[in-house]
């Protein structure tokens, strides 16, 4: 069995959002609730195992941070997860519904 090479930790609000989305999803089908939680799962699996694989987030140049800040990582279709990398830390700050409009989360 290979080891993780990064840590993966979520930040209190990205947990919170994350509970937000799943609470909200559940209310209409628990099984897509499931879904989001199994695929985020599968995610951070991914992004422990290598990271920079995963694009920038470019599209918050817009907001003024630094275009190659935060990574991007899509998951069950309509989420993203933005997360920083520091040495053998991955730092996921937010979960975001591509639906919705976010402009005032940074």
């Amino acid at each position: 069995m290979s080891q993780k090479k990064y840590k993966a930790i979520l930040a209190r609000r990205a947990d919170i959002m994350l509970q937000t989305h799943t609470e909200f999803l559940a209310r209409v089908s628990t099984a897509a609730a499931r879904r989001l939680l199994a695929d985020f799962k599968k995610s951070v699996a991914k992004i422990e195992d290598n990271p920079f694989q995963f694009p920038y987030a470019d599209e918050l140049d817009a907001s003024g941070i630094p275009q190659e800040t935060y990574r991007k990582c899509l998951f069950d279709e309509r989420y993203k997860a933005l997360f920083i990398v520091e040495e053998n830390v991955v730092y996921v700050d937010v979960i975001i519904d591509c639906r919705q409009e976010n402009k005032e989360l940074f």
